[in-house]
C-alpha cells in the first residue's frame, strides 16, 4: 500500500492514519495490534500488513462494527474483556488504541507503556480528556507527539523510539 493510498481522504474522523503510516514504517518486524475496529483504520491496516508480512491482530468489543470489519482480514477477535489483549500481545510493535469504552484508554495506555514500541491513540485532544483521562499519562512516555486537527487530535507515544518529530 503506498502513502497516497494509506493516507487518503483523512479527516477528523481518521487523522490517526498519519501517524500509523509513520508508525509502520518504523517497524520492520513484529506485530501491529488494534484496539477498536473501523473504517478509518481497519481496511488500512489490512492492507499494509499484508504488503509488508507484518502480523496483524484486530480486536473489537462492538458486535455491530465486528461484524462491518469481519471481511478485511482473517484476525479479528470479538471480546468483552479488553485486558485479554495485553495477556496475549506482551510486546507489539505498534499498538493502535481507538476503543470503547474511552475511559478504558488511559489503562491499556498504562498496561502497554513499556511493552508497546510505538503506540497511536486517537481522541487524544485536551478538549476531551475530562472523559477518556489519557494526557496525564503521557509523562510516562519519553517521546510523545500530537497530530492536532479542527476537532479530534490523535498522539504518538514510545518509550523505545523517538517518534518526537512526528506531529503536526
Amino acid at each position: 500500500m503506498t502513502k497516497e493510498e494509506f493516507l487518503k481522504d483523512v479527516t477528523n474522523y481518521n487523522n490517526h492514519r498519519y501517524l500509523l503510516w509513520q508508525a509502520l514504517e518504523a517497524t520492520s518486524e513484529g506485530e501491529v495490534v488494534e484496539m477498536g475496529c473501523g473504517f478509518g483504520s481497519t481496511p488500512f491496516l489490512s492492507k499494509y500488513c499484508k504488503d509488508k508480512n507484518l502480523k496483524l491482530a484486530s480486536y473489537e468489543n462492538d458486535l455491530d462494527w465486528y461484524g462491518k470489519c469481519l471481511d478485511f482480514h482473517n484476525n479479528i477477535t470479538h471480546l468483552i474483556d479488553w485486558g485479554e489483549v495485553s495477556e496475549k500481545h506482551l510486546t507489539p510493535a505498534v499498538l493502535f488504541i481507538d476503543h470503547r469504552p474511552g475511559e478504558r484508554r488511559k489503562m491499556d495506555l498504562e498496561r502497554f507503556a513499556m511493552r508497546a514500541r510505538i503506540i497511536v491513540i486517537h481522541d487524544s485532544e485536551p478538549a476531551a480528556d475530562h472523559g477518556y483521562q489519557m494526557r496525564q499519562h503521557f509523562g510516562k512516555f519519553k517521546y510523545t507527539a500530537d497530530w492536532k486537527t479542527d476537532g479530534a487530535w490523535a498522539s504518538v507515544l514510545s518509550n523505545f523510539i523517538d517518534v518526537s518529530t512526528w506531529g503536526n
